[in-house]
């Protein structure tokens, strides 16, 4: 088992180590950051100057090995602009994101599972059909799309709700539902499936026999099984929802690290870039191993696989 979460532990070092080094130099190989962000008549002698100061004039390889450096010793390199520390400025906006990615994750839950399970306990009829056509609708509607036609139903029409800002809860509503409906309708689906799988299981026909009612058979017996696989999935709902807050804060103007990186691209703010995607890939990567992690603790057979090598 320890050799397991040492493999696992080390792949995730991996993967952040390629994606650190995947984007410092596709951020480099596409542009000037000096020249996009100073007019077109600036003079030449005061762009070299500020690549020398930024320390762009040097050869690609010594600003990646000293990149490496200062990140080692936690310096995620400064704003062009301002000279302000990125990390201060992205940290300003994890709270604004983790507001968002939670609720929404929450409403992955609450609507995923008691739709999914509504749906394998009335399995077959208009009921379940109905679950499944809004499940497979609300997976295939893009972040953007949705968030407007929310947007022109509920600000524009209706002026139920503002179209932007984030100062009382109700500014939550419509990006929390953009955000989260696609997920909540895969775990919809996933549940449906595994509770169809484990219903018809010969030990729930066992707990029949024995008088349970289906009410606790559910809840008590076949849930717990069928949530076993859905955890996968759920883990890979955390970069999900990172990924589509980008479009969902843009959308509803949400201030949060989603919009800041649309923002620190266009200014070509190469250390905010950097910060913003190295945080969003290393909490993905270690939402999926404390998946693995759990399935350790969840699963007997998992646990004993990896005690014997396997996995």
């Amino acid at each position: 088992m320890t050799g397991f979460v040492i493999r696992k532990l080390l792949r995730t070092l991996f993967t952040l180590f390629l994606v650190v080094t995947f984007v410092f130099f596709v951020l480099r190989l596409t542009g000037d950051p000096v020249s996009a962000m100073m007019p077109d008549d600036t003079d030449p002698a005061i762009l070299d100057e500020l690549r020398k100061q930024w320390g762009l004039d040097r050869p690609l390889g010594v600003q990646y090995l000293e990149y490496w450096f200062n990140l080692l010793q936690g310096d995620f390199g400064n704003a062009y602009r301002d000279g302000r520390p990125a990390i201060e400025i992205v940290a300003e906006r994890v709270p604004a994101t983790l507001k968002l990615t939670l609720t929404a994750f929450a409403f992955i839950v609450i609507a995923g599972f008691p739709l999914g399970i509504f749906a394998a306990v009335n399995r077959g009829t208009a009921i379940d059909r109905g679950i499944m056509t809004i499940s497979v609708t609300g997976f295939s509607l893009p972040n953007f799309f949705l968030g407007i036609l929310l947007i022109f139903l509920l600000s524009v029409t209706l002026r139920w709700l503002p179209a932007y800002g984030s100062d009382h809860w109700y500014n939550l509503i419509m990006p929390v539902i953009t955000l989260g409906t696609a997920g909540a309708a895969v775990i919809a689906r996933f549940v449906r499936s595994s509770m169809l799988e484990v219903l018809n299981a010969p030990y729930i026909r066992a707990c029949r026999a024995r008088g349970m009612t289906e009410r606790a058979i559910i809840w008590t017996v076949a849930l717990p099984n069928a949530a076993i696989p859905t955890i996968t999935i759920m883990g890979f709902m955390v970069g999900t929802l990172i990924g589509g807050s980008i479009v969902t804060e843009t959308v509803f103007a949400w201030p949060g690290i989603g919009r800041l990186l649309i923002d620190a691209v266009t200014a070509r703010e190469l250390a905010v870039v950097q910060t913003v995607v190295m945080i969003t890939a290393a909490s993905m990567v270690f939402a999926n191993l404390a998946v693995d992690l759990l399935y350790l603790v969840i699963d007997p057979r998992r646990r004993y696989a990896s005690g014997t090598g396997e996995g």
